[in-house]
C-alpha cells in the first residue's frame, strides 16, 4: 500500500531550510508540524491539522506493509522517523525519479517545476504567507486556504509518481530507497574531537593561502579571460563554453555555469586553488572549512531517542546526467580527501565495524570492454598489475608496485585517458595527486605518455570515434544505422534522437542535441539547463556511458546485499560501498561484498570485475583493511 505524505512545518525568516541543513531545522526545538496530508493509494488527500490529529493519524497506518511517498522524502520521512518514530517498508521519493527523467530537460526538479511540466495543477503560493506563523497564528480562513494548498500538493506528488513510474525498474525504486535510508536512519557516527583539530587544521592552510593570494593583483579575479590564466598557472584546467554571441569557446567561470560550480566544490584542488575560487567567488570559507564546520554542528545535534553525534548521509540519486549519486545537503560526503582526517572522525558505534569495498578500475575495465580491447580485458581478468604494465611500456623498462612514483603516473593513464583526454588536462590529473603523490610533467612528457595510450590501446580511439558517429545519426534520426557491424554493437543500449538509454531503462540526455556553429567551424552540441549550449564529442560519450554502467553494476551490488542480508549501505561513492555492522558479523559481510562485487551483470557478462575491501572501527581504518 502506498502512502503519499507531505508536511507543512513552521519556518521563519532565521529558522528554514535555507538557513540550516535539513537535520538542523528538524531537531531545532523550534520545530512545529502544523499539519500532514496523507493519501492512502489512489484516494483522495486527507490533510489533518495540529499535533494530536497528526499522532492519531499516523498511529492507524500499518508501517510493515507500507510504501511511504513524498516529494522529497528525505525531509518528510526524517520527519516521520526522528519525530514519530515510523519507518515505512520501503521509501518512495518522487524529487528522485524527476530528476532522473525531467531535471535535464528542465533543469530544476521542484515539485512546482515539474507539476507545470507535466500540466498539473499549480502548486500556489500559500506557503510564502505562512513564514514565521505557528499553527496559533493562522485565522480559520488563512488556515482552510493552507488545507486546501497542502492536499494540492500531495495529490500532484500522486500524480508525478503514477506519470514516471514506468519508467523505473524495481531495482532503480530500491535504490532510491537504500540512499534515503542512508539519510533517515543514520548508522555511523561523527566525532567531534577529530573534526574540530581537522578545522582549526584547514583554516592554518587557509590563511597561508589567503596570503599568497593578497599577492595577486585585483584585475585577475575580475576579468573572465585573466582569471582563466591564473587558474592554469596553478595548473588548473579552465572549463569552457560556447559563447551565444560570438559563437567561440570561452572560459566558463559565471557563476551559474555547472563546470565552475563543480570546480568550486572540488576538494582535491590544493588550498591556494580553493583560496584563489573563493576569492573570486567573494565567499570567506573555502569548500574544506565549509564542510568541516557543517560536519561540526551536525555531530552536536541530539536525536530524541537516539543520542547524538549521528552522521546522516545526504546522497542525490541521479546527481550526475549519468544517474550517478551525487553529495548533497552542503556536505558531500563521496568527495571528501582521500586521507584526511574526516574519514577518521566518520566511526562505527561501539559493538560495531564499518566495512567498506570497492570496485576495482571500474571505469577502465568498462573502458575495455566496450572498446573490447583485448590487451586490457585479458590483463584485468588475470589480475596483472596493469599499471605496471603500462608505466613500463611508457619508460621502456620494468617498473613494479615498488616504484611508487612512475606507477602512479600509469595508474593516472590507465584511469584518466580512456574518455579521449589530452596532455593539458592528464597534467592537471597528475598535478593534483591522489594518495599523497603529485606529478608536475613538463608538456612533452604529457603529450608522450597520451601518445603512447592511444596507440598501445587503438580500440579505444576506435570506441571514441565510433560515439561520434553515433551522435551523427541520433541528430539524423538513424541511431541505429550502422551501428550492428559498429563496436557499440554488443552494448546494451538504445538510442533516439536526444538519448541513450540504459539498461536499467533510465536516459543519459542530451536535450535538443544538434550542430552549433562556430567560428571555427560546426560542432556537435546540446541544451544544458545550467550553461546554454554545450559541447559533446565521442571521448564525452564515451565517459558518460562508462560512467553509467559502472554505477548500474555498483548500486545493483547495494540492492542485492540488502535483499541477501538486509543491511543497507551508509554511503556510496562513484565505485564503493560502506557498511555498519555489528563486528561479529564485519568479517561475513565483507565475504558476501566480495562475492557480490564479482558477479558479472547479465548485460555484460564478458566484463571481469573485481574489487577490494576491508572492515574497522572507522571510515579511514575500514579503506585501509585494518580488519580489527
Amino acid at each position: 500500500m502506498i502512502v503519499t505524505g507531505d508536511w507543512e512545518t513552521h519556518y521563519s525568516k532565521d529558522y528554514s531550510l535555507s538557513k540550516m541543513s535539513e537535520a538542523e531545522y528538524i531537531l531545532d526545538d523550534r520545530f512545529e508540524a502544523i499539519m500532514l496530508a496523507l493519501k492512502v493509494g489512489d484516494g483522495p488527500s486527507q490533510v489533518y491539522v495540529g499535533e494530536a490529529a497528526i499522532a492519531d493519524a499516523l498511529a492507524g497506518v500499518n508501517w510493515e506493509h507500507t510504501a511511504w511517498l513524498s516529494h522529497n522524502t528525505r525531509f518528510d520521512g526524517a520527519i516521520l522517523a526522528w519525530r514519530y518514530g515510523y519507518v515505512p517498508k520501503l521509501y518512495l521519493d518522487t524529487l528522485s525519479m524527476s530528476r532522473a527523467i525531467t531535471h535535464w530537460v528542465l533543469g530544476k526538479s521542484s515539485l512546482k517545476a515539474v507539476s507545470t511540466y507535466l500540466e498539473l495543477p499549480p502548486k500556489g503560493d500559500e506557503v510564502l504567507r505562512a513564514i514565521g506563523k505557528r499553527l496559533a497564528d493562522f485565522t480559520p480562513d488563512e488556515l482552510e486556504a493552507y488545507t486546501q494548498y497542502c492536499a494540492r500538493d500531495n495529490d500532484n506528488c500522486y500524480d508525478i509518481f503514477k506519470t514516471l513510474r514506468g519508467c523505473f525498474q524495481n531495482t532503480e525504486l530500491q535504490l532510491i530507497d537504500l540512499i534515503l535510508r542512508m539519510y533517515i536512519l543514520p548508522q555511523v557516527q561523527l566525532d567531534p574531537e577529530i573534526i574540530e583539530q581537522h578545522l582549526v587544521e584547514v583554516r592554518a592552510e587557509k590563511q597561508l593561502a589567503l596570503e599568497q593570494v593578497a599577492g595577486i593583483d585585483k584585475e585577475h579575479f575580475s576579468s573572465n579571460q585573466k582569471f582563466a590564466e591564473l587558474l592554469t598557472q596553478y595548473g588548473v584546467v579552465v572549463p569552457m563554453k560556447i559563447s551565444p554571441t560570438t559563437g567561440s569557446e570561452i572560459p566558463a567561470l559565471a557563476r551559474g555555469d555547472w563546470d565552475f560550480k563543480e570546480l568550486c566544490a572540488d576538494p582535491s584542488n590544493p588550498p591556494i586553488v580553493q583560496a584563489i575560487l573563493a576569492t573570486r567567488r567573494s565567499v570567506k570559507s573555502t569548500i574544506d572549512e565549509t564542510r568541516a564546520e557543517a560536519l561540526l554542528r551536525i555531530s552536536k545535534l541530539s536525536w530524541p531517542t537516539q543520542g547524538n553525534s549521528w552522521a546522516p548521509v545526504p546522497l542525490k540519486f541521479s546527481g550526475a546526467r549519468t544517474h550517478r549519486l551525487s553529495g548533497d545537503g552542503g556536505i558531500n560526503f563521496q568527495n571528501i580527501r582521500r586521507g584526511s582526517s574526516l574519514r577518521r572522525a566518520l566511526i562505527a558505534p561501539d559493538g560495531y565495524r564499518v566495512v567498506h569495498r570497492d570496485a576495482s578500475q571500474i571505469e577502465a575495465r568498462m573502458v575495455a570492454w566496450m572498446s573490447w580491447c583485448m590487451p586490457l580485458l585479458d590483463a584485468f581478468a588475470a589480475g596483472r598489475d596493469v599499471y605496471s604494465e603500462f608505466a613500463s611500456t611508457i619508460y621502456e623498462t620494468q617498473v613494479t608496485k615498488e616504484d611508487k612514483l612512475r606507477r602512479f603516473i600509469g595508474k593516472t593513464a590507465i584511469l584518466g585517458l580512456g574518455y579521449s583526454c589530452g596532455p593539458a588536462r592528464f597534467r592537471h590529473m597528475l598535478f593534483i595527486g591522489n594518495g599523497g603523490l603529485d606529478v608536475q610533467l613538463e608538456p612533452h612528457e604529457a603529450e608522450h605518455i597520451v601518445r603512447v595510450y592511444r596507440s598501445q590501446y587503438p580500440e579505444i580511439p576506435d570506441l571514441w570515434a565510433a560515439c561520434n558517429t553515433l551522435l551523427v545519426n541520433m541528430i539524423m534520426g538513424s541511431s541505429t544505422v550502422g551501428l550492428r557491424q559498429s563496436l557499440l554493437a554488443h552494448l546494451p543500449l538504445t538510442y533516439s534522437e536526444d538519448s541513450i538509454w540504459l539498461p536499467n531503462g533510465l536516459p543519459i540526455q542530451y536535450p535538443k542535441l544538434g550542430y552549433s556553429y562556430t567560428v571555427d567551424g560546426r560542432e556537435i552540441c546540446y541544451d544544458d539547463p545550467y550553461g546554454g549550449r554545450r559541447k559533446i564529442y565521442g571521448g564525452k560519450v564515451v565517459e558518460n556511458i562508462s560512467q553509467a554502467l559502472a554505477r548500474i553494476v555498483v548500486t545493483d551490488v547495494a540492492v542485492r546485499v540488502y535483499q541477501v542480508t538486509g543491511h543497507h549501505p551508509w554511503l556510496s561513492t562513484h565505485d564503493s560501498l560502506d557498511y555498519c555492522v555489528p563486528a561479529s558479523e564485519a568479517e561475513d559481510l565483507d565475504r558476501e561484498l566480495e562475492r557480490q562485487f564479482a558477479i558479472r551483470p547479465v548485460w555484460a557478462d564478458e566484463l571481469p570485475l573485481a574489487s577490494e575491501g576491508g572492515w574497522g572501527r572507522s571510515l579511514y581504518d575500514a579503506e585501509r583493511g585494518v580488519n580489527q
